[in-house]
């Protein structure tokens, strides 16, 4: 244990990180939690599984795996690229390695932040609990009064010599009474792995026994340095574990971590101090690394270690999890097998996503409501960085210097609407812009209908949102338009609140052609939005969905406001950007020569094409919705991006069937989501995500399918309120029907109207309509 003392401690200044073990680092961040507790006798459980101490356990886990990692690295390097020197040393035999008798946890130091103790709160660490003299040997030497207060209860069963040498040890860290120092325990800036556990050879299987060797010193540093599992007692059987937790809770309550602070990587560069020289320091080199001792291959293989007592403490199931994963390693094929790690950098990788998220990869996920509602997936976008991060640099550039059009192209569910979304989300959070949104709808024959509505939110929100900018609005659009605003009114309902209660919907010219009807509310259009933009300091931003069914007088119109953004409206700040199916358009169709005739004033066009997406990303995907590793979902991963070749939408819908199939469930034994691996692999799937929804389809109930017929007449969505009327005319059941189908994901319901999920489950359902029935569905 001496070497994990510092060499001097009177030398020690303020806020300045110091090594100590990582034992005595337990015992001080334990210790330091108990005290904060009422009456200061909080049960370790409590303390193990709170924010505070689990924040504190995984940064200097990660630490370690980090350095690791860089070792593992550099070893492959090596291999790959051998020096001369090695090539003459190199031995046709592979090494031996020996093994032993202590746990890694002995050679693992932390860096601790330390500060001086004030002269009011010396009292408070003098002394030392009679507790622990009492159950000590009693051929011990009295212990020094000068250490922190010790944090075990009796009801820990901790070894009382144990207890007596961690006295000794915490009692030299104030010998010197003029210059005391404390150590604030829940201010770690690392950890790292001493040479004291460096063997002078180098190791043969990949790095396997490290991860074991590993995992059985993060089976003591989370809990608490209470359990161990060392190579000669690795761990407690179930039974014993159950009789020593028995009043333990099963599920233990979590706060969620606050991970201010915590670095990525380079927490030993946190404080000042170039990483590579402390290593030195400490005699801590990769190369030593390297050559770590561990115990021998067929020793750790046979040897199990049951993780039950950590399960029992009421640590994360996740947790526990990873620090099995890595103790099972051993004994399986380079690269691991099942959840088993193969490398220590997926350690590392698994551990830097808890800090990260510990909503979704630390704290156990409700399995009560995943169990009622079913796999649920949210609104977050994978694999799309790329183009999310040239989407707000056409942003930029629109706003500020040149009028700049985005047009995002990709196959039906490659996911251009979560793309625009999330987009859309990045540029809005603060209140930087004002986004307005339509979706073309191939249903739908009205025209300017996409950004007719778009324009109508947008006065709805501004008339109850922005009151002072509404009358700002209403005053100029009379003076610049005068009775000429009731046509646009016609195409913008709404628009109608913002213009007030002595606005005349009658007045104006009903003798029109259909042509010079048209001029004139294009021409009505481009002065609105010239009015709105100039009006608020914040850009405009309008983006159209499906445009691949846009109808010619919304080109027509489009086409002039992009013409007369080299002026007025540049000055304004307007971004525009379209989301288009391009495998269902020709380089004829009206989008694509409308945006090659914009060029010509000046109008620049970049085009974003999504692919699907990678085995990565789905693995994402799949990793973040079932809030599981990635480690662990990559079977999973590999079979759906197999099956649906990486089409988000596609591997959703597969994802949902599996579930309804129940090869794809909530665990209660496991308390995680977990699937039949080999019976999804035989599945059936057709090449299509289209064939596959209308599949779907035949297996749902018949009164769920013609609900959704019913509904898809009215386009992508429907009131509630539409849908009760229409039950009631027509004596058929709906609303339960369309309720079953929320369920079933078909559909969503909010904000009192029922939506298709999807424009591919609206085209299924209408596509179950026989041509004659059409237009009895439309007639009704």
């Amino acid at each position: 244990m001496d070497r994990h003392c510092r060499s001097n401690h009177s030398v020690a200044s303020a806020s300045q990180p110091e090594l100590m073990s990582m034992k005595e680092w337990t015992v001080g961040a334990v210790a330091s939690l108990r005290s904060r507790s009422e009456g200061g006798k909080q049960k370790l459980d409590k303390i193990v599984c709170s924010r505070e101490y689990l924040s504190c356990a995984l940064k200097i886990a990660h630490s370690l795996a980090n350095q690791l990692s860089t070792v593992e690295e550099e070893r492959a390097y090596k291999e790959k690229r051998p020096s001369e020197q090695d090539s003459k040393n190199k031995n046709n035999c592979p090494p031996v390695i020996e093994a032993f008798d202590k746990s890694w946890s002995e050679y693992i130091s932390v860096y601790c932040m330390t500060k001086p103790i004030e002269e009011d709160k010396k009292d408070e660490i003098i002394g030392m609990n009679n507790d622990i003299n009492d159950e000590g040997d009693e051929g011990h030497a009295s212990v020094d009064a000068d250490f922190e207060p010790f944090p075990y209860n009796k009801s820990d069963n901790v070894d009382p010599g144990e207890l007596h040498n961690l006295a000794q040890q915490l009692s030299t860290l104030l010998e010197n009474d003029d210059n005391r120092i404390s150590f604030d325990y829940l201010n770690v800036r690392g950890a790292i792995l001493n040479e004291g556990a460096v063997e002078g050879r180098p190791l043969s299987d990949n790095g396997r026994l490290e991860i074991r060797s590993l995992g059985i010193a993060f089976y003591e540093l989370f809990s608490g340095g209470h359990l161990t599992a060392g190579a000669g007692d690795l761990g407690h059987t179930a039974a014993e574990s159950r009789e020593h937790f028995d009043e333990s809770p099963m599920n233990s309550a979590m706060e969620s971590i606050d991970t201010n602070g915590v670095g990525d990587g380079d927490e030993l560069e946190l404080f000042g101090h170039n990483p590579s020289k402390r290593r030195s320091q400490s005699n801590t080199s990769l190369d030593s690394l390297s050559r770590v001792r561990t115990p021998s291959m067929a020793s750790m293989a046979s040897t199990s270690v049951d993780v039950e007592p950590l399960r029992l403490l009421g640590l994360p199931t996740a947790l526990c999890d990873l620090i099995s994963n890595m103790i099972e390693c051993v004994g399986y094929a380079q690269g691991g097998i099942g959840e088993a790690y193969g490398y220590i950098s997926e350690v590392r990788d698994d551990l830097k996503l808890m800090i990260d998220s510990p909503h979704v990869y630390l704290h156990d996920f409700d399995l009560a409501k995943a169990s009622s509602d079913g796999l649920q997936f949210g609104r977050s976008l994978y694999g799309r960085e790329a183009e999310l991060q040239t989407l707000k640099e056409c942003y930029k550039r629109s706003i500020s210097s040149e009028c700049e059009v985005a047009m995002i192209c990709g196959t039906s569910g490659i996911g251009k609407s979560m793309l625009s979304q999330k987009f859309a989300r990045s540029v809005t959070e603060d209140g930087e812009s004002i986004f307005l949104s339509g979706c073309f709808d191939k249903l739908e024959s009205q025209p300017l209908h996409a950004i007719s509505s778009a324009f109508d939110e947008y006065c709805a929100w501004v008339t109850l949102e922005e009151q002072s900018t509404a009358e700002k609005v209403s005053t100029a659009l009379k003076e610049n338009m005068g009775e000429e605003i009731a046509y646009l009114v016609t195409a913008i309902p709404n628009l109608a609140n913002i213009l007030g209660d002595d606005f005349d919907s009658n007045q104006g010219s009903k003798n029109d052609t259909a042509g010079d009807a048209q001029k004139r509310l294009r021409y009505l259009f481009c002065q609105f939005v010239d009015i709105i933009s100039r009006y608020h300091e914040e850009p405009l931003i309008l983006f159209l969905d499906d445009c691949q069914w846009i109808d010619n007088a919304s080109i027509a119109l489009l086409n002039q406001i992009l013409m007369m953004a080299g002026s007025a409206i540049k000055d304004h700040r307007l971004f525009f950007f379209v989301a288009c199916r391009d495998d269902e358009m020709s380089e004829s169709h009206p989008l694509n020569l409308m945006l090659t005739s914009v060029s010509s004033f000046g109008t620049r066009t970049t085009k974003l094409h999504l692919t699907p997406l990678s085995k990565g990303a789905l693995n994402e995907m799949v990793s973040t919705e079932l809030s599981l590793l990635p480690h662990i979902t990559r079977p999973l991963a590999n079979i759906l991006h197999h099956k649906t070749k990486g089409s988000p939408l596609f591997v959703k819908q597969v994802m949902l069937e599996l579930y309804k199939q129940r090869l794809l469930y909530p665990s209660l034994s496991r308390r995680r989501w977990v699937w039949e691996a080999d019976k999804i692999l035989d599945m059936k799937i057709p090449e299509n995500v289209a064939t596959f929804i209308r599949n779907s389809f035949d297996r749902l109930p018949f009164e769920v399918v013609s609900a959704l017929v019913i509904l898809s007449c009215f386009g992508a969505s429907a009131d509630i309120s539409l849908m009760e009327v229409l039950e009631r005319e027509i004596e058929q059941p709906i609303i339960a029907p369309l309720d079953e189908a929320v369920a079933h994901s078909v559909l969503g319901k909010r904000n009192g109207e029922f939506y298709f999920m999807h424009d591919k489950l609206q085209e299924a359902a209408y596509s179950k309509m026989k041509p004659e029935e059409r237009c009895l569905h439309h007639n009704r």
